[in-house]
């Protein structure tokens, strides 16, 4: 059987045809794309037409960056993206105990809090993680993911002490004037202190991996992104293949510190896609966060003299991972918000391009390039390097730029427009768990580039909004290797699409953030639907 959607506006992203009336699909592929009356003409009797009813149908949305299996295990935390001071989450976080009846020995753990919107302006520490409980250990969850808190029965559980020494590319916070740990941990200290942390049941997993995926089709997404699969998480991904949970497209990419042998362990998924997961390539750290003021930057932040941040990893540390992805043909993506850590990704690329007859970088990425210089940008295109910006950070978070890297640089922070004046491909991402995977949300910050409170934060990067449709649709599919199958409403791709209550194109800027996904197709098959069967009416 075959369907046919018309009576909408049909926006292909494909630059020679913009727009067409209808679409036609079978078997999970679009089969015919056109006019009205050319495209029903293949219709038959058992065929369905489907009246879009003036609404918007696009390709679907790609996640060019998350954690899918972050974002799912984020549903059992503790949400505290609202709290405006420490009793807020005192209070927020016993409450959250009781109601999941958590035991003495079960660990409460929030997420998202920021020492930027705290009444105190500072990251709270075991004191005050201890009034939330003395008994059940306690981890607070930095909204970016790089940092947190522990109290002090969480410290005792994983042993840290004063004896214990802060590690490379990570540190422990320490009580003022003795190397007693206050409970904060940073970058790698607090990766691994995650990393030691109970796993939650296959069962209740497989729960939270559907939830996750819900949420991310009811932003339009039907292609997502594990970002940093090491090889316990990799079995739980094959596993929910196996048993066919996946609905959606998902692309994991392995640490190359850790699980760099498993595209030949798993040659089924290296690649291409079993159930709904392969293997895209590998992800490498090289620095934090902006906002936490772990990035790498080369000049001081704003108010420090010397404080630049830090790196992860040694120039040749970086040099022998890309070495690695190169030899193993493997897609490298590498986490750089600061411009040092930018410099080290692209000079070391550069060194080991150079030295090879293969020149190809692989459609190597550069994960978030907040503080990526346009000097830096014009060498990424040379050597084939793709920036994927997270754009939305400009509303998040731009504020907070401003005051921690000052006007010229915090202005500047993904210079989307400078990668677009260069012909570049690039992407957008919101890094879940660090925020929802709100694509319209990120295309009116690309486009607008104004933060919560209301300030413009560096006009001269926006970009037009058809651009920034492209980097979550045709430009994330080239990104992915994939522009053969998915990114554009074009025959014989992926029938994935996404339906709008309004065209992005045809919409005032401020009110793109507030576009509706009414549904969300995998290959043709519902996956979203924020509106009832009869307002799509069946023929």
């Amino acid at each position: 059987m075959k369907s046919f959607y018309i009576n909408g506006t049909i926006l292909t992203m494909e630059d020679n045809a913009l727009y067409a009336e209808a679409v036609c699909v079978e078997n999970g592929r679009i089969k015919a794309v056109g006019t009205t009356e050319d495209v029903m003409k293949l219709k038959e009797d058992a065929d369905e037409v489907i009246d879009l009813r003036s609404r918007v149908m696009m390709p679907g949305f790609i996640d060019a960056h998350s954690h899918f299996v972050g974002a799912a295990n984020a549903m059992t935390q503790c949400d505290l993206s609202l709290c405006k001071d420490f009793e807020e989450i005192i209070e927020i976080m016993k409450n959250f105990k009781k109601k999941r009846n958590l035991s003495e020995d079960a660990w409460i753990i929030g997420c998202n809090y920021d020492q930027n919107f705290l009444a105190e302006g500072k990251h709270p520490d075991k004191t005050v993680l201890d009034k939330i409980s003395s008994e059940n250990p306690v981890l607070l969850i930095h909204a970016s993911s790089h940092m947190g808190v522990t109290n002090s029965r969480g410290l005792e559980i994983q042993g840290i002490t004063e004896e214990t020494e802060d590690c490379p590319g990570g540190r422990y916070g320490r009580v003022e004037g003795t190397k007693e740990p206050d409970g904060y941990m940073e970058e790698k200290a607090f990766i691994e202190f995650q990393a030691k942390l109970p796993m939650t049941s296959m069962e209740e997993l497989m729960g939270l991996i559907g939830e996750a995926q819900k949420m991310y089709a009811s932003y339009g997404v039907t292609t997502v992104q594990d970002g940093m699969v090491g090889k316990p998480l990799f079995q739980l991904l094959k596993y929910a293949s196996s048993a066919g949970l996946l609905k959606l497209d998902v692309v994991g990419y392995v640490d190359v510190m850790t699980a760099s042998d498993l595209p030949e362990a798993e040659p089924e998924y290296d690649g291409q896609y079993k159930n709904h997961f392969k293997i895209g390539g590998f992800k490498v750290f090289l620095d934090g966060s902006p906002q936490g003021k772990t990035a790498w930057m080369t000049t001081p932040y704003e108010g420090e003299e010397t404080y630049c941040g830090y790196p992860i990893h040694s120039d040749e540390k970086l040099r022998a991972y890309i070495a690695l992805s190169l030899d193993k043909k493997q897609q490298l993506l590498a986490h750089c918000n600061g411009d040092a850590a930018a410099e080290q990704y692209i000079t070391q690329f550069e060194k080991e391009l150079q030295a090879r007859e293969e020149k190809d970088s692989n459609r190597a990425v550069m994960v978030h390039a907040q503080l990526v210089r346009k000097d830096q940008l014009e060498r990424m295109k040379k050597i084939g390097i793709i920036p994927s910006f997270f754009v939305a950070h400009t509303y998040y978070w731009g504020d907070i730029h401003m005051k921690n890297f000052g006007q010229d640089r915090g202005s500047q922070i993904s210079p989307v427009k400078d990668a677009l004046e260069y012909g570049m491909k690039f992407t957008f991402h919101q890094d879940t768990p660090v925020v929802p995977p709100d694509m319209m949300r990120t295309v009116s910050s690309a486009v607008n580039r104004i933060s919560r409170t209301g300030q413009a934060i560096g006009v001269n990067q926006r970009i037009p909004v058809l651009e920034a449709l492209k980097a979550i649709t045709s430009y994330a599919a080239y990104q992915y290797h994939e522009e053969a199958e998915k990114g554009t409403i074009t025959v014989g791709k992926k029938a994935d699409f996404v339906i709008l209550d309004k065209n992005p194109l045809k919409t005032e800027a401020e009110e793109l953030a507030h576009i509706q996904v009414l549904m969300t197709l995998k290959e043709n098959e519902v996956v979203y639907r924020n509106i009832s069967e009869g307002e799509t009416s069946h023929e």
